[in-house]
C-alpha cells in the first residue's frame, strides 16, 4: 500500500508537468500567431497531443491555416474537433462556426449554412453564428432567385430574415426536445436498482 501511495505521489507531478507543457505549447503557438509567424504557430499547436488541450490547439491551428489560405487543411483541423466525442460542446460549436466561415469565404454558401446550423444546435446563444446564418441564407436567395423588379426583391429580403428566424426557432425547439428526451431517459434508467450485467 505504501509503494502505491509513493507511486501516486511521484506520478502526480509528472502529470502536472505534462499539462503545463501542453498549455505552454498552446501559449507559444498563440505568441507566434500574434506575431504573424503562422508556420511556427502551427508547429507549436502540433506539439499538443494530450486531451483536453489538443482540441483547443486544433481550433487554433485551423485558424492559423485559414489565415494562410490553406482552407482544406483548416477544415480538416476543425473537423477533428467537431467529430470528437471528447471535445467540449463549446469547442465543437466553435469548430462548426469556423467551418462555416471558411465555406463562406470560398462562396460555398450551402455548406456554410449547414455549418452555422450545427454551431447553433450546439450553442443556441451564438449570435455570430446566427448573424452569419442569416447572411448566408440571404446570399443563397440572391444567387438562386434572379433579379426582377425592386419591390419583389425587398419582399424576399424581409422574407429571408423571417425564414431564418423561424428556422432558428425550430432548431432551438428541436434542441430543447432532444435535451428533454435525454434527461427523461436518464431518470428512467437512473432509478433502476438492478444491475446491468
Amino acid at each position: 500500500m505504501q509503494k502505491f501511495i509513493l507511486f501516486i505521489s511521484l506520478l502526480a507531478p509528472a502529470i502536472y508537468c505534462q499539462a503545463q507543457n501542453q498549455q505552454g505549447f498552446i501559449k507559444e503557438g498563440n505568441e507566434f500567431f500574434k506575431k504573424g509567424q503562422l508556420d511556427q504557430a502551427v508547429a507549436s499547436y502540433n506539439k499538443v497531443t494530450e486531451e483536453p488541450f489538443k482540441y483547443t490547439a486544433l481550433l487554433n491551428k485551423g485558424t492559423a491555416l485559414y489565415k494562410q489560405k490553406k482552407f482544406d487543411e483548416a477544415l480538416k483541423a476543425y473537423n477533428q474537433v467537431s467529430v470528437s466525442p471528447n471535445a467540449s460542446t463549446q469547442l465543437k460549436s466553435g469548430a462548426h462556426y469556423n467551418t462555416g466561415v471558411v465555406y463562406s469565404n470560398q462562396n460555398k454558401i450551402e455548406e456554410s449554412i449547414e455549418a452555422y446550423k450545427k454551431a447553433l444546435r450546439l450553442n443556441s446563444q451564438d449570435n455570430n453564428a446566427r448573424e452569419n446564418l442569416q447572411k448566408a441564407l440571404s446570399e443563397l436567395k440572391k444567387s438562386g432567385g434572379g433579379g426582377g423588379e425592386e419591390k419583389p426583391q425587398q419582399a424576399q429580403s424581409k422574407l429571408n430574415k423571417s425564414q431564418a428566424q423561424q428556422q432558428l426557432d425550430r432548431l432551438e425547439q428541436k434542441e430543447k426536445n432532444t435535451q428533454s428526451k435525454v434527461s427523461n431517459k436518464k431518470t428512467q434508467f437512473g432509478g433502476s436498482a438492478g444491475k446491468d450485467w
